[in-house]
């Protein structure tokens, strides 16, 4: 099994199961057995050129035949079409410092009907690839466009998404592109159609990155319930479980019946809270996997076509939503597969006068776990690009043409900078721990604070790492000296004995909540999980469907010394005032974005468990963000400053830094970087312990500081 770097000498990224609904569980299942695990065969090698960062722009991702089914289009509409793949436009890009150029290839109408738009993609590329540049190509994953498919391809019709009506499923554009029906995933014959156009892009179109746009599926009660989909549900549940396991499970063992959920008017999904019935949660699972496993198996036939091809795919990042319960996504199952993930949030950074501060720190530091890129694409002012830089280390995707004067100069600033940005590994002495039973089962509680606990740390500008399920086994108190369970409810035997074994060998732990009080299947636990590491915690609170009904329990913080390490418990993560009303499935959307109302609390807690140990401390404001990462070869740290609040503070003055400089050297220099500065200045600075300590003098939207030794 390939090992995924993460928090620089830790190796993460255990493999995922193949055994899901895609192939195994769907139609086709016998062509898929034999199909190895991409993260198997070393996903993190594929495209290796995007190691040296990603500025990538397009023209027109839209075909022109849907430019024209769409409707509502100019009457000059074909004339923007030839420009937006012309050598006039290519060369302009070029000219800007755009090294990837997205373009269409493929948008769900049938590779016959949209064979004269494929053929211009090849011609496009082919100058992109003359001027020097790489090509992405824009493929639709969620769409088949019926009225030209099924005439394409009869068989078609057995292999789109159907709801528990039988009525096809459209997706979420809706109304007029009704025309647009979901294909399933879980059937291999569609899977088997977009690998032809995969091939295509590969091996006509010469594409160096693939964009599958779209990479979801519709929220209950629009889940599909076609017989492929039942039937595989039901194998992926005999395959999963032992007979006596379904029976754990279920309480039998023929799960030859079981349906997908079934909704009315008196039970709404988007009103579920917490989701602890059997097959709900199997249900979640089963979706997941399908979505993974399609995804592997692209995966798989892109690195045996040409392993330098980026995998990329549009599916949204950490943003509160529950994903895999709304979307089938499971960040951690799908992110192995790729190297770049595309999130088109409707929020943009910003610090608001209620003391919350909208970020996308938390996508950009769940990316940087498992080694790919994020493209924004609301890159516009100083700030987002200056966010951009500091946690994602690159700039992405850059927007259309026109590019904005704002993302022209941070082109130029991270092109005449670039070796402050290749190859960096964040540094952080805390890790948060995202439990993916316990947020998707109930994401209003455990997702919650997760939230809060990430919002006190970025606030109080504490470099840490988001890490997942898989990542538990390879923690270990020589590279991470704190790990937090933000009430981490659901925890499985084995994770709870790497925990007690983390902090036996030195490591800190700070639980909150009902951390550890169910096992992963959110059964409650006889014994609580955590007894013997945490003293005391109070029984799990009896289960409502109102957030609001059940208030957080405040209280003092409990510490203990437990071998060679330290625990504190929490026992809750109160928010700062009245909760807002839930969304509709309970997504913690930017309303929710603020400090905790003790924050102090677990800022202090931290300090504690980590026995002082921590990387970074930086002065200033709680809408100035920081980032820490390291060049190890370079023998460097880099500083990353953020103002979140320049609209009202338009610049923030005297910030001191304290960055520890690892085994036991001294910093030889220090030198200031910001897109505003033609070269990067000399700042004084003093050794004080392990830590180099000095003061940005002034701080606009965004600088980095290089500190060496």
């Amino acid at each position: 099994m390939n090992r995924r770097d993460f928090m620089g000498n830790v190796v993460g990224g255990l493999a995922v199961s193949r055994l899901g609904a895609a192939g195994l569980y769907g139609l086709g299942a016998d062509a898929a057995v034999t199909q190895p695990a991409a993260a198997d065969k070393g996903a993190g090698l594929q495209g290796a050129w995007i190691k040296d960062g990603l500025i990538l722009a397009g023209g027109d991702q839209e075909p022109f035949l849907f430019v024209v089914r769409r409707g509502g289009q100019k009457l000059n509409a074909r004339e923007h079409y030839e420009y937006e793949q012309s050598e006039k436009l290519i060369r302009k890009l070029k000219s800007q410092g755009v090294e990837v150029l997205l373009t269409h290839l493929y948008k769900g109408f049938g590779m016959a009907a949209e064979k004269p738009d494929m053929e211009v993609t090849i011609r496009t590329a082919a100058i992109a690839h003359r001027f020097g540049m790489k090509v992405a190509t824009y493929v639709q994953w969620d769409t088949m466009m019926y009225e030209t498919f099924f005439a394409e391809e009869p068989r078609a019709t057995g292999w789109i998404q159907c709801d528990q009506w039988g009525q096809p499923i459209m997706t979420e554009y809706g109304f007029q592109q009704s025309f647009r029906y979901r294909p399933c995933f879980s059937n291999q014959e569609y899977i088997d159609y977009v690998k032809k156009v995969v091939r295509y892009a590969v091996m006509e179109a010469k594409t160096d990155f693939i964009h599958f746009d779209n990479f979801d599926l519709s929220p209950e009660p629009d889940s599909c319930h076609c017989n492929g989909c039942k039937t595989g549900f039901r194998k992926y549940l005999r395959t999963k479980y032992s007979p006596q396991q379904r029976k754990d499970r279920f309480g039998f063992e023929n799960v030859d019946f079981v349906n997908p959920p079934l909704w009315n008017r008196s039970n709404p999904p988007e009103k579920l809270n917490v989701i602890f019935d059997p097959g709900f949660q199997e249900w979640i699972e089963y979706r997941c996997q399908s979505m993974a496993d399609a995804l592997g198996q692209m995966a798989d036939l892109i690195r045996s076509l040409n392993p330098e091809v980026v995998v990329e795919i549009n599916f949204g990042g950490v943003v509160g939503h529950n994903n895999p319960w709304r979307r089938g996504n499971d960040h951690s199952r799908l992110l192995k597969y790729t190297q770049v993930f595309c999130d088109e949030q409707d929020t943009k950074p910003e610090y608001l006068s209620d003391g919350r501060l909208i970020t996308t720190i938390r996508t950009y530091k769940m990316a940087r776990t498992y080694n790919n890129i994020v493209l924004i694409d609301t890159l516009a002012n100083d700030l987002e690009n200056g966010e951009n830089l500091a946690f994602n280390q690159t700039i992405g995707t850059t927007g259309d043409d026109p590019l904005t004067p704002e993302m022209l100069k941070y082109i130029s600033f991270y092109r005449k900078n670039r070796d402050l940005y290749v190859g960096t590994k964040d540094v952080a002495s805390v890790a948060v721990f995202r439990s993916h039973p316990s947020i998707t089962y109930h994401n209003s509680r455990a997702g919650l604070s997760a939230i809060l606990v990430e919002q006190a740390l970025i606030q109080a500008k504490v470099p840490f790492h988001l890490i997942f399920d898989e990542h538990l086994p390879d923690l270990s108190p020589a590279t991470c000296k704190v790990l937090i369970l933000p009430d981490s409810e659901c925890l499985s035997d084995e994770q709870l004995a790497l925990i007690r074994r983390f902090v036996e060998g030195g490591g800190g732990l700070i639980a909150t909540e009902d951390a550890g009080l169910y096992d992963p299947w959110r059964r409650l636990r006889i014994r609580p999980g955590l007894q013997g590491l945490v003293d005391n915690q109070p029984a799990a609170a009896p289960y409502q469907e109102s957030v609001a009904s059940v208030p957080v329990v405040a209280g003092a913080a409990a510490r203990k010394e437990f071998g060679r390490g330290r625990v504190v418990y929490l026992p809750g993560i109160e928010f700062d005032g009245p909760l807002p009303p839930a969304e509709p499935y309970f997504s913690i959307g930017p309303a929710f974005w603020k400090r905790p109302k003790n924050w102090e609390q677990l800022i202090d807690a931290i300090e504690w468990a980590s026995q002082g140990d921590i990387p970074l401390r930086v002065s200033g404001p709680d809408y100035l963000a920081a980032n820490l990462v390291e060049q190890a070869e370079k023998r460097r740290r880099l500083v990353h400053l953020v103002n979140y609040n320049g609209k009202q503070v338009p610049s923030i003055g005297n910030i001191e830094v304290k960055c520890v400089i690892p085994e036991r050297n001294s910093a030889s220099s220090v030198r200031l970087y910001s897109a505003d500065l033609d070269i990067g200045s000399t700042l004084n600075f003093r050794m004080q312990g392990q830590h180099a300590v000095f003061t940005v003098p002034r701080l606009d939207a965004y600088c980095v500081v290089a500190v060496s030794w």
